[in-house]
C-alpha cells in the first residue's frame, strides 16, 4: 500500500486530514518541520515595526521608573558560577588559543593586540568606519559581541551573523546588519526584501507624522504598515526599492483588511511615481 506524504512538503508520513482537504504528519500544519522552518526563517528577516520610532516622554518615564533601582530585574543578582567561570576563561584567552579553538572565526575575522594594554581588538564591519579594515582601523569589541559572534560562526546552528560594529551608528548605516543570515545563501526575493524593509524603517522614522493612519498602528488599534505598491509587484516587476520603501508608498490600514489584500496593490505604479513627484 502506497504510503501517503504530507501536503506540507516535508516528506513525512500523512496522519491528520484537515478540513481543508490536505493531510498533515501532525495536529496542526504550524506543527509540521517544513512549515516550522519556514516560519522560522520568515521571522529572522523581520524588522520590529518601531525600530528608530522615539518614545514619547511618559513612555520613557514609566519604562524608566519600572527598571530603575531594585525595580530592576538583574538588581543584587550575583552571577553564576558559570558565567563567572565563561568570562575569566574568555579573558585569558589569546589570538593563538583563539586560533585554535575557533578556526572558522578566526579564518572571518582579523584580530591583534591593542597596543597599550593587552586586550583583543578587531575590525568594524561597517566599510566606511574609521575602525574598519578598509581603513586599517580597530576597536576593541565587548564579551557579549566577541562571543556571539564566534558562536555565529562556529555553531551548526549559526547564521553567520552578529557582525562586530564599534557603535550603533555603524550598525545602523551598515547594510549587512539587516542581513540575519549569510546575504550569499538567500534568495533574490529575500535580498529584496530586507532592502525594501530597510528603506522602508528608515521613511517610516523620518515621516510617520505624514503617512495615514501611522497613529493607530499596533496591536491597540490593530493597524499594519502597508505598501500601497506591494512588495511583491515591486519583485516581479524590477522596481527601485527605493520607490516601494518611499513613504509615499506607506500607508496603516487595519489588520484585516491587510491580510486580505495579502500581495495585490491597491495604487498603479505610474500613480505612485506621481504621487511621489508632487513633494
Amino acid at each position: 500500500m502506497k504510503v501517503k506524504l504530507c501536503d506540507y512538503g516535508c516528506g513525512k508520513e500523512a496522519k491528520y486530514p484537515f478540513k481543508n482537504g490536505k493531510w498533515c504528519c501532525e495536529d496542526h500544519c504550524n506543527k509540521c518541520p517544513k512549515m516550522k522552518k519556514e516560519s522560522s526563517e520568515l521571522h529572522k528577516e523581520q524588522i520590529p515595526w518601531n525600530k528608530g520610532i522615539p518614545c514619547t516622554e511618559i513612555t520613557k518615564n514609566k519604562i524608566s521608573k519600572k527598571i530603575k533601582g531594585n525595580n530592576h530585574p538583574m538588581y543584587n543578582q550575583p552571577r553564576s558560577e558559570e558565567t563567572k567561570r565563561k568570562i575569566s576563561k574568555a579573558r585569558k584567552h589569546t589570538i593563538e588559543q583563539i586560533q585554535e579553538l575557533y578556526p572558522t572565526f578566526a579564518k572571518e575575522e582579523e584580530m591583534r593586540y591593542n597596543p597599550e594594554e593587552k586586550e583583543i581588538q578587531v575590525h568594524c564591519k561597517y566599510s566606511e568606519c574609521e575602525n574598519s579594515k578598509e581603513n586599517g582601523g580597530w576597536f576593541t569589541p565587548t564579551y557579549n559581541q566577541f562571543y556571539c559572534r564566534i558562536y555565529s560562526l562556529e555553531k551548526e546552528n549559526g547564521n553567520d551573523g552578529a557582525y562586530l560594529y564599534c557603535s550603533e551608528e555603524c550598525k545602523q548605516e551598515c547594510c549587512l546588519y539587516y542581513f540575519k543570515s549569510d546575504p550569499n545563501s538567500l534568495t533574490k526575493r529575500k535580498k529584496y526584501n530586507i532592502k525594501i524593509w530597510k528603506i522602508t524603517n528608515k521613511s517610516y522614522k523620518k515621516y510617520y507624522q505624514q503617512i495615514k493612519n501611522s497613529e493607530y498602528r499596533g496591536i491597540e488599534h490593530g493597524y499594519a504598515l502597508d505598501h500601497k505598491f506591494s512588495i511583491y509587484d515591486g519583485f516581479i516587476n524590477n522596481v527601485d526599492p527605493k520607490i516601494i520603501g518611499h513613504y509615499k508608498n506607506l500607508e496603516c490600514i487595519p489588520e484585516s483588511k491587510n491580510l486580505k489584500k495579502n500581495k495585490n496593490s491597491s495604487i498603479t505604479l505610474e500613480e505612485l511615481k506621481n504621487q511621489m513627484k508632487e513633494i
